[in-house]
């Protein structure tokens, strides 16, 4: 399949998953409020935290190396068990011991018991990410789609039939958040058994491999993880659920637009992992300054959209989320040129430099919402993802044109030869011959 029909579908599961989210927040809004909104954020990005710091890379060092054919798949598949249960043993019983903690200060209005339940989404998460993994390694996309958008389909199902009809609370969400990803991950596995049949053991060079790889792509996307929704935390704890609650809205709808670049992105990682330094060099420019044009004629219509689109569709209490939300809109259409290249840079195997870009817009996101957060709120916290937008995009944009000499301009501005490309995606689709010029 080529990566325009790769591409394009999905284009279209990542536009289902972000609409579904989408609908998922103004269903918690009108529901919860402000407040309900606030924890509901601050639960679901802490488990997330627990469920990415315990991958430790693994699923990306998965697509890498099966992609390469660098070692045996079902080898791959074998030694991804082995470790994917010791580490979900190691990473749940570090999260019993410190979830206490965590309830005593930022959760303290939830139930503890709550916070023990959640922990159901952890394994079966990972399980799920190593199923999808290994897919998109064997360039199966669709799988890979499909598992992606038939959790958060099932996400946005149960919690219409949970809040509408059963418990309208904290715990409703996240009743339909486990039940979710448990139906999700009964496919993808039954899809990868059905392909792929492990052959578990512990073969050094394999794990070592895997490790290696892992650990270097983990830095990265831990610390990006983190540098999107460490605003909400500061926010937390200088202000209300409440305000928490506002701001959280604000970024969902401005990051409506990574959508774009998260697309594309994903098999752009695929792509590069199997192909040379000379077509890597020659296509992601291409690619980079194509789904920025896109990205940014997206957001001058969110843009006009949002200061009625928000009040009107989560409800009043949540207009205050406008006025960040302008501060966090440039920000992410800048963001989106790290989000393509980051994925080349990660598919020519060089997560570690990723990892150094993001550790630096993650110091300048926090310093500057420790600053201004106290005084400001929610517009503090919008500087400071603005401030961790750009400083990464800057560091990773200068790292991908000296590994693959390209100019500035090559990345940035859109050419009118690129409008063949457009052409013959659409000669594609249709089934045609490519346009000649």
């Amino acid at each position: 399949m080529s990566f325009v029909r790769q591409g394009v579908g999905t284009l279209a599961s990542r536009t289902a998953l972000y609409a579904a989210a989408f609908f998922a927040n103004i269903l918690i809004a009108r529901f919860l409020g402000p407040e309900g909104k606030g924890q509901v954020s601050l639960v679901i990005f802490t488990i997330t935290i627990v469920i990415d710091l315990a991958a430790m890379g693994v699923p990306s060092a998965l697509v890498f190396f099966v992609g390469q054919r660098l070692h045996d798949v079902r080898r791959l598949f074998g030694a991804g068990v082995v470790l994917y249960a010791a580490l979900v043993v190691a990473f749940s019983l570090l999260y019993l011991a410190v979830i206490p903690h965590l309830h005593d200060t930022l959760f303290s209005k939830l139930p503890l018991w709550l916070m023990y339940f959640l922990l159901l989404a952890f394994p079966i998460t990972s399980a799920t990410r190593y199923a999808q993994h290994i897919a998109l390694g064997l360039r199966q996309v669709f799988r890979f789609n499909f598992v992606s958008v038939l959790d958060r389909a099932g996400y946005v199902t149960l919690l219409l039939i949970i809040l509408w009809g059963l418990e309208r609370s904290v715990v409703g969400v996240v009743a339909a958040e486990v039940l979710a990803r448990l139906i999700s991950c009964t496919v993808a596995l039954y899809w990868l058994l059905s392909t792929v049949k492990p052959v578990l053991g512990f073969g050094r060079k394999v794990m070592t491999s895997l490790l290696g790889y892992g650990l270097r792509a983990h830095l990265m996307l831990v610390i990006a993880l983190i540098s999107y929704r460490v605003g909400l935390y500061v926010l937390r704890y200088f202000h209300d659920d409440a305000t928490v609650g506002q701001y959280s809205i604000a970024l969902n709808v401005a990051e409506v637009l990574l959508f774009i670049p998260n697309s594309f992105g994903i098999i752009l990682f695929s792509r590069t992992s199997g192909s040379t330094k000379e077509e890597a060099d020659r296509f992601t420019p291409i690619a980079a300054r194509n789904v920025l044009l896109v990205t940014i004629i997206a957001a001058a219509v969110l843009a006009i959209a949002a200061p009625v689109l928000v009040p009107l569709v989560f409800g009043r209490d949540f207009r205050p989320a406008v006025s960040p939300f302008f501060v966090l809109l440039p920000g992410v259409v800048i963001f989106a040129l790290y989000r393509v290249l980051s994925y080349d840079i990660i598919g020519r195997g060089f997560p570690l430099r990723v990892s150094i870009a993001s550790a630096t817009g993650l110091l300048a996101n926090l310093a500057t919402a420790i600053i201004l957060v106290p005084a400001m709120g929610a517009m503090g916290a919008a500087w400071g993802n603005f401030a961790g937008y750009v400083v990464t995009t800057i560091i990773i944009t200068y790292i991908f044109l000296r590994l693959s000499g390209n100019r500035l301009a090559d990345v940035i501005f859109w050419r009118r030869g690129d409008f063949r490309h457009y052409r013959n995606i659409i000669d594609k689709l249709r089934g045609s011959p490519p346009t000649e010029e």
